[in-house]
């Protein structure tokens, strides 16, 4: 209790240092609020993008950063903000790699989860970039503001910006960077859900063989050698979970029962920095 005090404290001077004294309440009377202003979970390796049928993607691990918005719908359109950004990493046919900006190359959407978010591009644009294979790289201190085509009020927009790039993002930096344990975990399980082939959607996916290859895949491509150990172990634990749940007949999809996982473990995350954040954010 004591320790919850003090932390609650720090918070509060971290947010008067950065010059926030007060946040501007959404007011009942706004004709639109915009859904909530997320961050996203910095990757210091690429995370490579699946291309088929035309589109080039993969999923990304966000967390919220407004408890009091609505949580975004499926197909909520994003953009970068914040102190950090999102890189586009190629490989071109004679092996050698580029990275730069994604600025008007990926777009970034929501699946109905402030957890998670996808980005894709479309797989033309690969010809274009002289490449054969693309990737993204998070920095530190992303953020990811909703985009809309209703009118937002003024106080709102001002909101959201601080949000983005202020006190709030800097403050849940402390709660999600990479080398902690929950945060390294749910990255993992990130990675392998993006590894999965698409016969893991279906149910009874989980099966031995489809365990072993996604964890070959994930750990030979050298994906996780920069996270914690303790992460990646209990990432692990959360495939055998799966996999054991399969061994007793239940019926279920391996990467469901893998985002499940990820999903919880970063609402888990979530709700201890709201709790800590003071209060009007």
């Amino acid at each position: 209790m004591l320790r919850s005090i003090a932390r609650s404290a720090v918070f509060a001077a971290a947010f008067a240092l950065a010059g926030v004294t007060s946040a501007v309440p959404a007011s009942a009377t706004d004709a639109y609020l915009p859904p909530q202003v997320l961050g996203l979970i910095a990757t210091a390796t690429p995370v490579p993008l699946n291309c088929t049928d035309g589109r080039c993607s993969t999923q990304l691990s966000s967390f919220c950063l407004q408890e009091d918005r609505p949580v975004p719908g499926d197909g909520q359109r994003y953009h970068v903000a914040g102190m950090g950004d999102v890189t586009v990493v190629i490989t071109r046919s004679d092996g050698g790699t580029a990275e730069f900006s994604s600025a008007g190359l990926i777009d970034f959407v929501s699946e109905g989860d402030f957890s998670r978010v996808r980005v894709q591009m479309a797989e033309h644009r690969l010809q274009s970039l002289d490449a054969v294979s693309v990737a993204v790289r998070v920095q530190p201190m992303v953020s990811l503001l909703p985009q809309s085509d209703a009118p937002v009020s003024a106080e709102i927009t001002a909101r959201d910006e601080e949000t983005a790039y202020g006190a709030p993002r800097m403050l849940a930096e402390g709660f999600f960077r990479q080398g902690l344990t929950r945060t390294d975990a749910a990255l993992a399980i990130r990675r392998m859900v993006s590894a999965l082939p698409a016969s893991a959607t279906a149910i009874g996916s989980a099966t031995r063989e489809a365990r072993r290859d996604v964890w070959q895949k994930v750990t030979s491509g050298g994906g996780l050698q920069a996270l914690s150990s303790d992460g990646v172990k209990r990432a692990k634990g959360a495939l055998d979970r799966c996999g054991a749940y399969a061994d007793m007949g239940v019926k279920l999809t391996l990467r469901g029962c893998l985002e499940n996982t990820h999903d919880k473990t970063l609402r888990d995350i979530n709700d201890e920095y709201w709790n800590s954040v003071p209060a009007g954010y």
